[in-house]
């Protein structure tokens, strides 16, 4: 029965008993009352994770999720680390990965490694991208003006909108000038990916 809670907690990324009892609707008491008892509310903790596989929530068997033969898996990270200029996939938080439906352009993408999600930070695209939006990032390094761009520079990894400016690529994160960044003459930032779709967080 803890078992059923802490893969509830795994798969929605829950810390908590009181945040598994919110997300499942109940208060924490009754949660607590249940777990006392030995006996939990199956039906709505089904109805609650529609998404899982049932196997995997009750017994711990097969994946987490049911796959769809059309579904495809995008890793998500929320920290990358970046030695000279590329991104080390290996030394990166990895913090799960989603199932998604894509279109044959993006599925081709995938299917090449090309596609990531990102985990906003604090220091986003203002109004594209807030803190705790993903991003979903195509590492092929096709930038236009207009597009938002997964971009690092040292250590630093940011998105930023990227504009034409007399000529010239540069990357912003609102519609203020300062801190533009010039792509082409900057050798302190490199292009990642650039972003062609966004989760936003509620």
């Amino acid at each position: 029965m803890n078992a059923i809670l802490e893969r509830i907690k795994k798969a929605y990324h829950l810390e908590t008993d009181a945040e598994v009892a919110d997300f499942l609707d109940i208060k924490p008491s009754t949660l607590s009352m249940q777990k006392n008892r030995g006996r939990l509310d199956l039906k709505r903790i089904i109805e609650k994770c529609s998404d899982l596989n049932k196997n995997w929530l009750l017994d711990g068997i097969g994946a987490m999720r049911p796959v769809n033969h059309n579904s495809k898996t995008i890793p998500i990270f929320k920290r990358l680390e970046v030695d000279e200029d590329k991104v080390n996939f290996e030394n990166s938080i990895k913090v799960g990965d989603i199932f998604a439906d894509l279109d044959e352009e993006l599925e081709e993408h995938l299917l090449a490694g090309n596609l990531i999600g990102y985990l906003a930070a604090e220091d986003t695209v203002a109004s594209a991208v807030r803190e705790n939006d993903l991003a979903i990032i195509d590492l092929k390094k096709d930038l236009k003006s207009n597009s938002i761009a997964l971009l690092s520079g040292g250590q630093d990894v940011v998105l930023r909108r990227i504009v034409n400016r007399k000529d010239q690529l540069v990357a912003k994160k609102d519609n203020r000038d300062d801190n533009a960044i010039h792509i082409e003459e900057n050798d302190n930032y490199h292009c990642i990916g650039k972003v062609v779709s966004i989760l936003r967080s509620v």
